[in-house]
């Protein structure tokens, strides 16, 4: 009779072998959690970008912003940001479409940064190149904003209240800001 001499593993070998790969995989989740993180924030900032442009190319269509601004220093309200997204995308007197609408985008919210919320935007109200310290937004750098238009996220940890955009600086929790 003849024996076969085959080798296999054994189960210590295929414990061992599965508790590495587990371990590697440990290793390797995090950092793809952080590639996200960064991917998204990477997003935001090209979008803000592109959603300042837009409100720029149609200001000087029309020779007004998509919204009425009420206070200098304040971002528009949820309603207002709403009906300018919808001016953007095409809904204006000349049909024209200033801001190309991707996934990040519904009808009742408007355009909607990468975790889903609203981006912020600040218009300068009365037209003399810069954002004034006034309204619930104290400036992003502790300075006047030197722009006619401010779009910004707070990504993933948005809290929606008063102070948040007051201590933007002093808080680090602006994502991006163009």
């Amino acid at each position: 009779m003849k024996t076969s001499s085959c080798k296999r593993f054994t189960l210590i070998e295929m414990l061992v072998v599965i508790a590495i790969i587990s371990i590697l995989a440990g290793l390797v989740f995090p950092a793809l959690g952080l590639a996200r993180q960064n991917a998204k924030k990477s997003k935001a900032n090209s979008e803000c970008q592109s959603l300042k442009t837009a409100i720029i190319m149609y200001e000087s269509e029309f020779s007004c912003w998509p919204v009425k601004a009420s206070n200098e220093g304040s971002a528009i309200s949820s309603g207002d940001y709403v009906a300018m997204c919808k001016r953007l995308t095409g809904e204006n007197g000349k049909k024209m479409m200033f801001y190309e609408v991707g996934v990040g985008f519904e009808e009742s919210k408007g355009i909607l940064d990468p975790w889903g919320n609203q981006y912020q935007v600040i218009l300068d109200t009365d037209f003399d190149g810069k954002i004034a310290n006034s309204g619930d937004v104290a400036t992003i750098a502790g300075k006047e904003l030197r722009t006619r238009v401010a779009v910004f996220s707070f990504g993933v940890d948005r809290k929606k209240d008063n102070t948040a955009l007051a201590n933007l600086a002093k808080n680090k929790k602006i994502v991006t800001a163009w």
